[in-house]
Order: structure tokens, then sequence, then C-alpha cells
């Protein structure tokens, strides 16, 4: 197998140009052909809530196997997805790794359909987004070492570049309706809010009910946690105290 050759300067510049899902699309396949892989998935998770979550797929794959996916793989038993949400290095798959190496992945139902090895990465982004991005193959040469920096590189990439494709438009609010939400956050009644930001308690309230309206939700409180799952409400940084600091010896001159 050649090494991954696909990471070059034009290729990137490429990737991070795409301006829709179908451009992203074809610069996917022509890093297949490119890197001698067949296929590829690009799996993103969207976390809308605690009890929603929207998935998309974006694949050149075997035929049938988008469908086999979508009808017998949940999310929970995706071994690449669930491997991804614990880790962020590269992962891969291979015949020759036994079940007992901590490398193996259970990927039976991929290599039913010909993607007999392979190498994902993961992928995490702002907004409540997972997943990860795979190359796959028959079975060819071993995946060799280089690949793997190659693709921990791409994978930056993809996660500048895909996700905000794929992203929603986000609830776009206000600079005063995330201080009345981060107060709400902090178990802070109206009144309490109206005293910390030197505004009426209808203020308070009115900036309360547009947030509340703009993120589709029912109340103030499930507001606040629908923002922090989303990530367009964040820890504050205007309060961090040092908690630990822990100092190493200068190294003694040879």
């Amino acid at each position: 197998m050649n090494s991954f050759t696909f990471p070059q300067e034009e290729q990137h510049f490429r990737i991070q140009n795409c301006k829709n899902p179908q451009m992203l699309a074809d610069q996917l396949a022509n890093l297949c052909a490119i890197n001698n892989f067949e296929y590829y998935q690009l799996c993103l998770t969207l976390r809308r809530g605690l009890q929603q979550t929207d998935l998309t797929l974006l694949t050149q794959t075997p035929e049938n196997w988008a469908e086999h996916y979508a009808k017998n793989t949940t999310i929970q038993n995706d071994p690449l997805y669930q491997r991804a949400q614990m880790q962020s290095r590269p992962l891969f798959w291979q015949s020759d790794v036994k079940p007992e190496h901590e490398a193996f992945l259970p990927m039976d139902a991929w290599r039913q359909f010909g993607m007999e090895e392979g190498i994902a990465l993961p992928l995490h982004g702002p907004s409540g987004f997972c997943g990860y991005f795979a190359l796959s193959r028959h079975k060819t040469a071993p995946i060799r070492l280089q690949d793997y920096f190659h693709l921990s590189y791409l994978g930056h990439i993809l996660q500048e570049q895909a996700i905000p494709l794929f992203a929603p438009e986000q609830s776009s609010l206000s600079t005063r309706e995330k201080e009345c939400l981060f107060w709400v956050s902090e178990g802070k009644t109206s009144w309490e809010i109206a005293q910390i930001l030197g505004i009426t308690e209808r203020t308070v309230n009115f900036h309360l009910n547009n947030a509340i309206r703009k993120s589709g939700c029912k109340n103030r409180y499930q507001t606040v946690a629908k923002n922090i799952i989303t990530g367009e409400l964040v820890h504050s940084t205007a309060r961090i105290s040092l908690t630990n600091l822990i100092q190493c010896p200068q190294a003694l001159s040879a």
C-alpha cells in the first residue's frame, strides 16, 4: 500500500473550501481514490437534548450498506461511534487483530459488506457534535503508522469544515439573554438577576421569555439545559481560581 498521500496543502485547501455537503462528498471520494481506499463514512450526531439526537451520514459504501446501517445498526451499537465517544486518537480494524487486543473492534457487519479493514478518526465539535470519519477497503496491505498521523491532521480539518456544514442554525441568543440564562443556571430568581444586572425584573423576564421562544422550550430551566447541551450557553471564565499547581524541579545541567 502506498503511504497516505492525501493530506497535502492543495487537498486541504479543497476540503476547507467546500461550501455544501455535496462538495464535501466529492472531495472525500477523491480522498479514497488517491489513497487506495474504496469506501468512506462520515457519521455525525447532534444532541438536541437528553432525549433527541440527530444522525447525519455521508457515505460512499458498498451497495445496500447505508440501508443496512440505518435499519440494523443503531448509533448505540456502532463500534466506531462507541469508541469515538471515549477517545480522540485514530481507530483501526484489521483481520489480524485478535479479540483480546485492546485495539480490537467488533466490525463483523462491516466486513460482511467488504469493508475488511479501515481506519477512523473520532470527531468532536461544538454544539454537541460527536462522530467519526472512516476510510475502509477490502484487505490489501496493513495500515501503516504514518497513516495515523496524516489522518489525525485531516480530522482537524474535517472538524472545522464538515461540522459547520451540517450544523443547524443557532438560536442566536442575544448577549443579555445569555446573561439572564447564566444566572438562572446559578439558581437566581428574576428579582435577583435584575439586581445583579442593574435592570428591572420585568426586563429580565422579557429576555428570558425571548430565550425560551428562540430555543423552542417550555420554561427557563429547559432552556438552560438545552443551550448548555448544544453549546450555545458556555461556562464563564470570569471567575477562575487556581486549585492545583504542580511545579517540576529545574533540570540539572550536564
